[in-house]
């Protein structure tokens, strides 16, 4: 490795042949490339009595010439009754069988027609009873979507309207002029190789180099180093003029502001700020608050308390979810504690509202003049208890849930992420803390840190940026369900927990009552 180059030079290696960027490319919230199916069996039979009934026009007689057939089809058209004019296009069609260009021009003239169409008009199509119209109206939102969308759409006009005459000739002519997918050969990483962020750095471009060698391999990698700032145009300039179709990077928000006069769309930042010149993926991009009241509002929670320390990435999340929680029309209780020197202990009995019942245990302790025997009763109105801090101070919390006899629900933050996945210890302290992460974090393979995890993802993003522009989803990658919000890439994280003995699993989707007797079922019991 030349060191006095600017950039590292990674040329494909044919070791092996994965496509592992193909899997888990999804439409947001679908099964990736599952076809739509009838919700119901009544629907099922709808769609069947219409195919039943194709080729009915309203009034015709059960069989017809070719020339009856065209005065019939010129009379619909003239008289804008397009129902009709689809079924007897459909039917002159079927006539036309030794006659291949005239049935390409009927697809053509009927496709011609659909597209003329106002709103209203295709609003009142969709009433009719006609197999072939409900194909042509099917065929017709198909190319009306994005590019992703098509695709999804195209399995299903090839599952339920297989029939249909459009495609003989003109389905495959619209398929050919679609734009041809752009072909990734050339990816530029843009990383700081030293200083502070050197370790980080490393660690994004370990991930990336696995993930390239999970790939086909057919994409040459070149890494540049942008320690400097005062050099970064030119090496981004020579990055472009050395073929780069794609550049990831760079990482720190300074360098960002330094190539945003660019308009790059080809490059995907590794940090956010406020700009539209490029996509931008930032490692903190899963908003969790957001995640959290979802998962909370599905278990029936109404009234939640919040524990923070007072350090300010705690104190973000901890009113992040706090302003969400009450704008969703619900209650939160926030109470924080110092991040130096803590008194843990009293930070969760003030939340529980230990010393209320201290203090009601010494006012009777006054009044009848005798010692008491006395155990705190706390609260019992909180529904859930989120704690926002490391996993070592969680791990003093949990067991005072025990000692308090409390049954509430227990709750972390991705903070709680293990630094190393291939070295996950047992931590029964953490017992059915359920906590946000990555799905790296669960099914790692060959990964060993979250920024590795980041960094492959990087690449999945890059190769794909396309596919998430047209609404499509990375259903299957590392940090996360990955979408693109406008121009910044959101994550969607999992759930994890760890079980009675100690090991970290995923965290099973449970409504209220179950949660709450999970929690019942401790170490103690």
């Amino acid at each position: 490795m030349n060191q006095t180059s600017p950039f590292y030079h990674l040329k494909p290696l044919k070791l092996l042949t994965v496509s592992a960027f193909v899997f888990g490319l999804a439409a947001c919230g679908t099964v990736p490339n599952k076809p739509i199916k009838p919700e119901s069996d009544a629907q099922t039979k709808q769609v069947s009595d219409k195919r039943n009934n194709a080729g009915v026009g309203a009034n015709a007689p059960k069989a017809y010439s070719v020339d009856e057939l065209r005065t019939l089809q010129a009379k619909a058209s003239k008289q804008g009754n397009w129902s009709d004019y689809l079924v007897y296009s459909t039917l002159l069609w079927q006539h036309s069988s030794v006659d291949s260009a005239y049935q390409a021009q009927i697809e053509d003239q009927a496709w011609s027609v659909l597209n003329s169409l106002s709103p209203q008009i295709l609003a009142t199509l969709e009433n009719s009873h006609h197999a072939e119209v409900q194909a042509w109206l099917a065929l017709l939102k198909t190319f009306q979507g994005s590019r992703y969308e098509i695709r999804q759409n195209l399995m299903n006009l090839n599952s339920f309207e297989s029939e249909a005459i459009f495609h003989k000739h003109l389905l495959p002519k619209l398929i050919a002029q679609q734009p041809p997918e752009e072909t990734v050969k050339q990816i530029a990483v843009l990383l700081p190789m030293e200083g502070r962020y050197k370790v980080v750095s490393q660690q994004i471009r370990s991930g990336i180099m696995k993930a390239f060698f999970a790939s086909d391999q057919s994409i040459t990698l070149k890494f540049y180093d942008t320690t400097s700032l005062e050099n970064l145009e030119s090496v981004y300039t020579q990055a472009k003029q050395e073929g780069a179709d794609r550049i990831i990077g760079p990482l720190r928000k300074e360098a960002l502001q330094e190539l945003a006069s660019f308009h790059d769309d080809k490059l995907l930042a590794l940090n956010n700020i406020d700009s539209n010149s490029f996509t931008q993926f930032s490692f903190k991009a899963a908003q969790p608050s957001l995640q959290m009241v979802k998962k909370f509002e599905d278990a029936g929670f109404q009234r939640i308390g919040i524990l923070a320390n007072d350090g300010k990435s705690s104190m973000v999340k901890a009113k992040a979810l706090e302003n969400a929680w009450k704008q969703a029309n619900h209650q939160a209780i926030l109470s924080v504690y110092p991040d130096e020197n803590p008194k843990l202990r009293e930070a969760l009995g003030s939340l529980i509202h230990e010393n209320l019942s201290e203090s009601r245990q010494n006012n009777l302790r006054w009044l009848i003049g005798e010692q008491l025997n006395f155990f705190p009763r706390t609260r019992q109105d909180l529904d859930a208890i989120v704690i926002f801090d490391n996993a070592y101070r969680m791990a003093v919390f949990r067991p005072q849930f025990d000692f308090f006899e409390l049954d509430t629900p227990v709750f972390g933050d991705s903070e709680l992420t293990p630094a190393n996945f291939q070295e996950i210890p047992q931590n029964r302290d953490l017992n059915r803390v359920s906590f946000l992460t990555y799905p790296a974090t669960l099914n790692p393979v060959d990964l060993n840190s979250k920024f590795e995890a980041f960094g492959w993802d990087s690449f999945m993003v890059s190769t794909h940026i396309e596919d998430l522009q047209n609404g499509g989803c990375l259903a299957e990658a590392k940090t996360g369900v990955l979408s693109l919000d406008g121009n910044e890439i959101r994550q969607r994280l999992v759930w994890a927990k760890y079980d009675k003995e100690g090991f970290l699993i995923e965290a099973p989707t449970q409504d209220a009552k179950e949660l709450v007797n999970s929690t019942r079922n401790t170490d103690l019991d």
